[in-house]
């Protein structure tokens, strides 16, 4: 019996030892299958979400070539912003693709400045180098208040404004910062000497050429599509812009009486002959309120006043009256043959709002 029930006891032990080894083995398998399903799930999902990446990178990349096929430059549209993942990744519209072109030009700018004011330290620069580098760095500050400009329009596009003041505006401001290079190249174009200097500047300058060029490019299909689709014609456009009095209507109301008025009462009065605040019109210019909010007017009294009038882009809402074109005459010494450059040669050189009437630039 002993040994009978000793037989039983290990049958016995052996069958839980079996119960066990399955239940351990099922739990196994059932983790192992856990296991396999929730990595199944995570490549899946990773799957879908590279898929879907991939998907919007190439919905991007689409709109970017298809926006930068209007431009003058469509490769380089294309390629300056395409390897940048950043600005490319998210490219949903027209509009998108021209502001990250804005930003891309503004860093191209800022750039070229560095290199403007590299070549300044540069030894051995005659007077005249120095100069059209300075008138460079004048126009690159232009051209980065121009870009900063179009890119705050292009953000309220196309609100604030109607359709065709936001047009002109954006394609105004993107033509002059173009024009600004062209500016910056004429200073060296007279001796040797100059011209190596036009050769190293030439490279970063036609480069912000271009991109303004394809910038402006993708303005002018943006505005002119929309105009377009809202049944704008060029008669309306014409009429929209001028009032019934005659004045465009951006015009405010105080200029518009200030321009209808018989007589202008003035701020100051700039006379040669030292019976008005000033005896030049550069001393009335220097001593102008900066950044002003109305017109700062300049009488300027009758007489030949021989200087080169420059008036700093800080100097804003400047008006200059005169005594009739035959009596106020404003003319400079300045030229090319002396060692001034093209930009430093005119007579009245201006960077900010500026009115002139009833005198004579020479």
């Amino acid at each position: 019996m002993t040994e009978m029930a000793g037989i039983l006891a290990g049958i016995s032990n052996s069958g839980r030892r079996i119960s066990t080894a399955a239940r351990n083995n099922k739990k196994l398998s059932l983790v192992l299958l856990s296991s396999f399903l929730l990595a199944a799930i995570v490549i899946a999902a990773v799957s879908g979400i590279s898929a879907s990446r991939k998907n919007a990178h190439s919905a991007s990349h689409a709109i970017l070539r298809s926006s930068c096929s209007s431009t003058r430059y469509p490769d380089l549209c294309f390629s300056s912003i395409a390897t940048l993942p950043d600005m490319a990744a998210n490219l949903a519209s027209l509009k998108d693709v021209i502001e990250a072109s804005l930003n891309l030009t503004i860093t191209a700018v800022e750039h070229t400045y560095f290199t403007i004011e590299r070549l300044l330290l540069r030894r051995g620069l005659t007077h005249r180098e120095k100069t059209a580098l300075h008138d460079c760095l004048e126009d690159v500050d232009q051209t980065l208040e121009e870009l900063h400009k179009t890119d705050e329009d292009l953000k309220m596009y196309p609100q604030k404004k109607s359709l065709s003041l936001h047009a002109d505006d954006m394609k105004i401001l993107m033509s002059a910062a173009m024009t600004n290079q062209d500016s910056c190249m004429d200073g060296f174009s007279h001796e040797g000497a100059d011209k190596k200097l036009r050769k190293e500047l030439m490279k970063t300058l036609t480069n912000v050429h271009h991109l303004c060029s394809n910038a402006l490019a993708m303005i002018c299909n943006l505005t002119d599509t929309d105009m377009m689709n809202a049944g704008y014609s060029n008669e309306r456009r014409l009429d929209e812009h001028v009032e019934e009095d005659g004045f465009p209507s951006w015009l405010s109301a105080g200029d518009r009486r200030l321009l209808q008025a018989s007589t202008v009462t003035p701020d100051v009065v700039v006379a040669a002959d030292g019976s008005g605040n000033y005896k030049t019109v550069s001393e009335a210019v220097a001593a102008a309120p900066i950044k002003s909010s109305k017109r700062y007017v300049i009488r300027i009294k009758a007489g030949v006043y021989t200087e080169n009038v420059e008036v700093p882009k800080k100097k804003t809402n400047l008006m200059f009256v005169g005594d009739g074109r035959k009596n106020t005459i404003i003319t400079g010494n300045r030229n090319v043959r002396d060692g001034s450059t093209t930009f430093k040669s005119a007579t009245v050189g201006t960077f900010s709002n500026l009115e002139s009437s009833h005198f004579t630039l020479r």
